[in-house]
């Protein structure tokens, strides 16, 4: 897969992802959070995608949370299950007293190679790839993940 920038002034960012087949995705990031996809076949020539499809900003972030695995984890077969047995998923519940709660997602520093997948709040929709202005209360559960030694380091500054 290549992945390809392009700052569009004014209005945000483009990535052009071209897969493996050589079919193409083009996302357009607006700075108001609205995000354009756009698929064109692999051999399509054209200015004009073949699908195209507009999402709001919460509409992308559980697309992605979908797409990472965080609402459903598939089985994993072969040799991805010996990558997938290097790293590890933690639940991280912010209890009372627990100097999380209050904070917002930005002054968390995570240690490389951990990667904070979805804040789950009781009684609310799950928040998938929170952004930084989140704002972490008692009872919420930090879904973590990726290498073991990251996950535990993480777990032993929180």
């Amino acid at each position: 897969m290549r992945v390809e920038e392009a700052v569009l002034p004014g209005v945000g960012r483009k990535f052009t992802i071209t897969v493996q087949s050589g079919d193409r995705l083009v996302i357009v990031v607006h700075h108001s959070g609205k995000r354009e996809l756009q698929y064109f076949e692999a051999g399509e020539d054209g200015d004009e995608p073949i699908m195209a499809l507009d999402l709001t900003d919460e509409e992308a972030r559980e697309l992605g949370a979908i797409l990472a695995g965080v609402l459903f984890h598939p089985e994993a077969v072969g040799d991805t299950q010996s990558k997938l047995g290097q790293k590890v998923i933690e639940w991280i519940k912010v209890l009372p007293g627990s100097k999380l709660a209050g904070k917002r997602l930005a002054e968390l520093t995570l240690p490389p190679g951990a990667h904070l997948l979805a804040v789950d709040r009781p009684g609310a929709p799950l928040i998938p790839n929170p952004s930084p202005e989140v704002v972490l209360e008692v009872g919420d559960t930090l879904v973590v993940a990726g290498s073991r030694e990251a996950v535990e380091a993480l777990m032993r500054t929180l």
